[in-house]
């Protein structure tokens, strides 16, 4: 709900938001393991308990996106 409502803050600093309506009530929660990851604001939910791990790659893959790193090749 924090995420959805920050929207219009990071809009009006220029950023690429989740690309959903900023009214937390009104917006549906993405599935489990599917993320809201194209923008400067993103989020994710796993289904791997109270732990970050299945998230990092998700993680790393964003971020490096804003340090104008490449993806590591497969």
């Amino acid at each position: 709900m924090a995420t959805v409502a920050t929207q219009p803050v990071f809009q009006l600093l220029g950023a690429k938001t989740l690309g959903v309506s900023p009214d937390y009530h009104a917006v549906k929660m993405p599935l489990v393991n599917v993320g809201l990851l194209d923008g400067q604001l993103a989020w994710r939910q796993h289904d791997g308990g109270h732990t970050d791990a299945p998230n990092v790659r998700y993680f790393i893959a964003w971020a490096d996106r804003f340090m104008n790193r490449a993806p590591p090749q497969k």
